[in-house]
This record gives C-alpha cells, sequence and structure tokens, in this order.
C-alpha cells in the first residue's frame, strides 16, 4: 500500500496562477480543490484545512495525493 501524501510539492509560479484563476470556477469541486492544493502549498496541515473548508482530513490528502498522481487533471471530478 502506497502512503498517502501529506503536502503538495511546491508549485511553480504559473502553477499558482492557474489555481488561483480556478477559484473563479462556478464547479465547486474544482473550487475545493483549488483551496485545498493552494493551502497546502502554503504549508498548512490536512486537518487545518479540513477545518477552515468543512471537509474531512482524509478529503484533503486525497485531494493532495490526486494531484500528484494526476496534476491538473484532479481538478474535474469524475463520474
Amino acid at each position: 500500500m502506497r502512503p498517502i501524501t501529506t503536502f503538495v510539492r511546491p508549485l511553480a509560479e504559473e502553477e499558482k496562477l492557474r489555481l488561483k484563476a480556478e477559484l473563479r470556477s462556478s464547479d465547486a469541486f474544482t473550487l475545493r480543490r483549488s483551496l485545498i492544493l493552494l493551502a497546502s502549498a502554503s504549508g498548512q496541515k490536512p486537518s487545518v484545512i479540513a477545518g477552515n473548508l468543512g471537509c474531512t482530513p482524509a478529503s484533503v490528502r486525497n485531494a493532495i495525493h490526486a494531484f500528484a498522481v494526476e496534476g491538473f487533471d484532479c481538478l474535474k471530478e469524475k463520474s
């Protein structure tokens, strides 16, 4: 079993700008994932991010892991 990443990798400036642009998304899933990734990139722990966004720490870790595997494709909800 693979360990779940608890922090997003350091983001390039272009990646930060792209995530900030996604904060204007009308899609709640995309908005929440963008918020999670930006908060993690700023050094916040999953438990803190979860408390601020009203979700579980597991959801935060899942978003961080999805970004590590899928990149920006993780911002779109899968069926």
